[in-house]
């Protein structure tokens, strides 16, 4: 007989794990049915909140926009034109100036007094001020209020910061979550999501700007991941698959609604205060807020279950059976198997003598680290890794930076978004139709075409265009599969350590989240290098699903 790790589920135990979770799940079925009323209230509202999560995201996009800048005029040369005074006095790049004494240059009568008659042989030196475009008014963004340019452009230093605490959220947000459970944690960091974020509007310094990123990061991708979590376990059935896409659907029409807003809203102050405390709002419903139904009968808090189950009932015009706290109570997982069912439930597997109870007691406890990359586990956990990592460089790739591509800022993001919302309702069809994992193979693979694609696409500024559609194609594909994913993960692992492999691949998703910047920082070598990565990481992506197991 094969041997087992020590601190690897026990196969006999793993399966009895199984049974009980699906007695679980249709006892729950029974009594709340697959989806009513009641949910059809709460999944909208808790869908809800990724698009309050995605406003603190995808609003930096708008906060760091291109805007035209040159090294500032001194104050006796402020009557000098601005074409004049960059043409004269600066590199293309507007971040060097020439070389000379400006104070013994004057700009009387139209005229320039005491400028060098030939400064071909002068050399240059870095500005240490710089004007900005006076195009959006009074309005600044974050790169014009701290000088992010030339020299001290950190922005994707900056950017990083928020995409760290994300990636830590990512991570630590299952755990949270099955400790304290669903409803507190969500709404305790939706709490601390909305303040922070307001806080961020008046800060004084890069430095605090970002160190509450990171905050704001943690924050939203735990609001994200948790407010997935329950809105899937408050439904059953297929409906879990359906519910579990559309939750993703708000995030998209965040993005059309964020090019909007920020469009109205161009100083980056006001912008932020205008995505962060109107949402205070939302915690009114702390209150009502119902807890994960899965989460109560796991933790054996039945009280606070006959609550839930009796008001969801009311509301969706159900009787419950008389009994139907025997059947909970009946569904309840044994806290603490007693050491005699341990010794017998190796002995039967392994048909060997009796051990010593604390050894097995050791060996029997489940060590999720040692499961996942256990050996029937390690090849579905390496390929999740792989999946969730090459998903995320193209998504948050395409989905953050699809302004360096070139184009208004505005419309390419709302058109994008608004075509991903479509590609998200879709999907649902298609995978009800080819299967979960045909889908996300198409998902994974289109995208990375298009991205290769754009080498088709002939060199110059008027071609953009070209490059730019086939951005927002993939990003839209790439979208549905974002949606899919979490729900697919899921799937590949048993129940025990379920949230666990889910967090495997949130940790792979919070190392591509970091990479994200460095990545666009390669376009300085070739403009479409960036797209050439994402277009091989399609391809990966998609090699890596076809080797994992399908799922019903």
């Amino acid at each position: 007989m094969e041997e087992q790790t020590p601190g690897e589920l026990s196969p006999m135990l793993q399966t009895s794990a199984d049974d009980l979770e699906q007695l679980q799940s249709k006892t729950l079925q029974q009594l709340l049915g697959c989806i009513g009323r009641w949910q059809c209230l709460w999944c909208p509202i808790l869908s809800f909140l990724q698009a309050i999560c995605t406003f603190h995201i995808f609003v930096f996009v708008f906060q760091t926009a291109p805007k035209d800048f040159w090294c500032a005029r001194p104050a006796h040369l402020q009557d000098l034109s601005i074409t004049d005074w960059r043409n004269l006095s600066q590199s293309s790049n507007g971040c060097q100036l020439l070389d000379i004494d400006y104070s013994q240059v004057a700009f009387e009568n139209g005229q320039l007094i005491n400028w060098p008659s030939n400064t071909a042989n002068l050399s240059y030196r870095q500005c240490q001020q710089f004007e900005f475009s006076d195009v959006d008014g009074d309005a600044k963004t974050l790169v014009q209020e701290f000088g992010l340019v030339c020299g001290n452009n950190i922005t994707s230093f900056v950017e990083m910061c928020f995409l760290m605490g994300a990636a830590a959220g990512a991570v630590l947000s299952g755990w949270i979550s099955d400790r304290f459970g669903r409803r507190h944690t969500l709404m305790t960091f939706v709490s601390i999501q909305t303040i922070f974020g307001g806080i961020l509007a008046f800060s004084t310094s890069v430095a605090m700007f970002m160190s509450l990123r990171v905050i704001i990061g943690f924050a939203s991708m735990t609001v994200t991941v948790v407010s997935f979590v329950l809105v899937v376990e408050l439904v059953s059935g297929k409906w879990r698959t359906i519910i579990g896409i559309l939750n993703i659907l708000p995030v998209a029409i965040s993005y059309v609604l964020s090019s909007g807003i920020a469009y109205l809203i161009r100083d980056w102050r006001t912008l932020q205060l205008a995505i962060s405390w109107p949402w205070l709002i939302m915690l009114s419903i702390w209150y009502w807020l119902p807890e994960s139904p899965r989460w109560l009968l796991a933790q054996g808090r039945l009280e606070e279950l006959y609550q839930l189950v009796e008001r969801a009932a009311k509301m969706n015009g159900t009787t419950l059976p008389s009994n139907y706290q025997k059947t909970l109570e009946a569904a309840l997982p044994k806290k603490n198997p007693t050491q005699t069912e341990i010794v017998n439930a190796l002995q039967e597997e392994t048909k060997v003598a009796p051990v010593e109870e604390d050894k097995l007691d050791l060996e029997l406890r489940v060590n999720p680290i040692l499961v996942v990359f256990g050996r029937k586990y390690i090849r579905t956990t390496l390929l999740t890794l792989i999946i969730w990592l090459t998903l995320i460089i193209i998504y948050f790739g395409l989905t953050l930076h699809l302004s360096n591509l070139g184009g208004n800022i505005y419309i390419n993001n709302a058109v994008a978004g608004a075509v991903e919302a479509l590609s998200i309702c879709l999907s649902i069809f298609v995978v009800l139709k080819a299967g979960i994992r045909r889908s996300l193979l198409g998902y994974m693979l289109l995208p990375g075409l298009c991205c290769l694609a754009t080498n088709l696409v002939p060199h110059g500024d008027d071609n953009e265009t070209g490059v730019i559609a086939l951005a927002i194609v993939a990003k839209c594909l790439i979208g549905a599969n974002n949606a899919i994913i979490p729900t697919y993960t899921a799937m590949q692992y048993p129940t025990i350590v379920r949230n666990f492999g889910v967090g495997m691949g949130n940790l792979a998703s919070g190392i591509a989240l970091i990479l994200v910047p460095s990545l666009w920082q390669l376009e300085q070598y070739d403009a479409l290098l960036p797209l050439n990565i994402m277009g091989v990481s399609g391809i990966i992506g998609a090699v890596a699903i076809t080797l994992m197991k399908d799922v019903e």
